[in-house]
């Protein structure tokens, strides 16, 4: 992402007009078949707002798109290297084979609705993976089984960036078929580079050399240490990874031997960080594996709400392999917007008064800005009169949108707990907070009338001065300005162009000064 810390002389007025242009083009093959994709007034304990992060390349974008296919969202799974993903949908991403900027979905997965950002993988875009990391829940960090979490890596970043907002997170080990995979080294990786306590949840069984190492390995089925299953993936009869099989382990046998030691290994680790598991455990004589598997899931859930400890998962997404037990532990690891703690100055399960962030900003050419929205409490209706509190102006929200990657959806309510679209608010900038007109805390504000100032008197002089009124939420961190340029139109009849570019690019990126 460019930082620009001054603006002035340089960049022409045709370089920056594509910064003004949203693609928001209607992908043919990509539609709904999820029933509960457009449910945004869904209850919050039924809600899931999750990030999926990770360095680049270690397989954010094919994890979506598997967990799109098998939710029943999309007739088939789009490609990295096809360039049809629904997520990745801007011509650049599609050519580089890159996330650029963070895109949002919703679909359903068994009774809960889930909104996923893709949040790039590339340190250039660390402030896109910042201001979606602040309106999450919960998050799943994928990691490479080949290259392990390296040194100095974005992994670290984006792991610390949802440790400083108290995100809880899933590791997904990807790439677990690829020559060189270490399941144990990418284990190790997690507990000593990310300094988490890892939950291991499965064992990998592995086709290997006899030197039993994970090179030039074939995932084809593991050990759940929590219900003490083999889950197996036969892409022989089913290449795209539908069908999961579960069969119990019989005692005795070196499978289920296999299996106990490593529900041990778990077991010991909650024991650790969870009181409950602990009377379990003794009540089951001290044997781990008698432990019932609903006693071990709830302690699982409890120390990963709590951020006391990640569980750790494998798969091969490109392979079709894992996604679905992945869209399992979403659901049953990470907490609903009703079990976070709501921000300073809202109380919980409040519905008196709507409070909602606005944590992206988007300038489309047709629809004007789209504010993107992590509603908190009340909900949010089209023609609702708001007052943004950071800027202390009044604005109306014109329409709701639900994002589909690059393909927006009207809706009629965004409810507390849900992430979609605003159109129509004309100051908003990314880390404003959003109040009803009612909100208690405005109580003897008045706040100013939508400013009618041009863009470029904007820019000459400044923003008008904000008297911020009423509740204000916690913001968002942007990073210091570290490249700085000058901009200055070719002719006296660019100026209002560029001043409208510049304008635009102000309300989209936070780190612009």
């Amino acid at each position: 992402m460019l930082r620009v810390g001054v603006l002035g002389r340089g960049l022409a007025p045709h370089r920056l007009a594509r910064y003004n242009r949203l693609p928001l083009h209607r992908l043919a093959p990509h539609r709904r078949y999820s029933s509960q994709a457009g449910d945004a007034a869904a209850e919050p304990a039924n809600v899931r707002n999750i990030g999926i992060i990770a360095h680049i390349d270690a397989g954010k974008t094919t994890t979506t798109e598997r967990m799109l296919h098998y939710a029943g969202f999309t007739r088939r799974m789009g490609s990295v290297d096809a360039g049809d993903t629904v997520m990745d949908f801007l011509p650049a991403e599609r050519e580089r084979g890159i996330t650029i900027q963070s895109a949002a979905i919703t679909f359903g997965w068994k009774g809960a609705q889930i909104h996923v950002i893709d949040t790039p993988g590339h340190v250039d875009f660390t402030v896109e993976v910042e201001r979606a990391v602040r309106v999450l829940d919960g998050a799943v960090a994928i990691v490479d089984a080949v290259a392990g979490v390296q040194a100095q890596t974005q992994t670290q970043t984006v792991w610390r960036q949802a440790a400083r907002y108290g995100v809880p997170r899933v590791v997904f080990i990807n790439k677990m078929d690829r020559a060189g995979a270490d399941w144990p080294r990418a284990v190790a990786d997690v507990e000593r580079r990310l300094r988490a306590r890892a939950l291991v949840l499965v064992e990998p069984e592995i086709e290997k050399p006899a030197a039993a190492q994970y090179s030039n390995a074939e995932l084809r089925c593991w050990l759940d240490a929590v219900s003490m299953e083999r889950v197996a993936f036969d892409l022989a009869a089913d290449a795209s990874g539908a069908t999961v099989t579960r069969h119990a382990l019989a005692p005795g046998t070196p499978a289920y031997a296999r299996a106990a030691a490593a529900r041990a290994r778990l077991v010991d680790a909650l024991a650790a960080v969870d009181a409950p598991i602990v009377d379990a455990f003794l009540a089951a004589d001290g044997d781990a594996a008698r432990v019932p598997a609903a006693d071990v899931r709830a302690a699982v859930r409890r120390a990963t709400c709590a951020s006391q400890a990640c569980p750790v998962l494998l798969g091969a997404a490109a392979r079709n392999v894992g996604v679905q037990p992945l869209l399992d532990a979403v659901v049953d690891y990470l907490p609903s917007p009703a079990e976070v703690q709501p921000p300073a100055g809202v109380a919980p399960g409040d519905s008196a008064a709507l409070v909602a962030f606005a944590f992206k900003v988007l300038v489309d050419a047709q629809r004007g800005p789209m504010v993107f929205v992590r509603v908190y409490a009340g909900a949010l209706e089209p023609r609702m009169a708001l007052v943004n509190a950071s800027q202390g102006v009044g604005e109306r929200a014109a329409r709701l949108l639900q994002m589909y990657g690059g393909e927006p959806q009207p809706i009629a309510r965004i409810g507390a707990g849900h992430i979609g679209v605003v159109l129509g608010l004309r100051h908003t900038r990314t880390g404003d907070t959003l109040l009803g007109a009612r909100h208690a805390s405005l109580a003897g504000a008045r706040p100013a009338a939508a400013r009618e100032r041009s863009v470029l008197h904007e820019l000459r002089e400044g923003p008008a001065a904000a008297a911020p009124v009423g509740l204000r939420l916690h913001g968002i961190r942007v990073p210091a300005p570290v490249f700085f340029c000058a901009v200055e139109p070719e002719t006296p009849s660019d100026e209002r162009p560029v001043a409208a570019a510049l304008a635009a690019l102000l309300l989209e990126d936070p780190s612009l000064h």
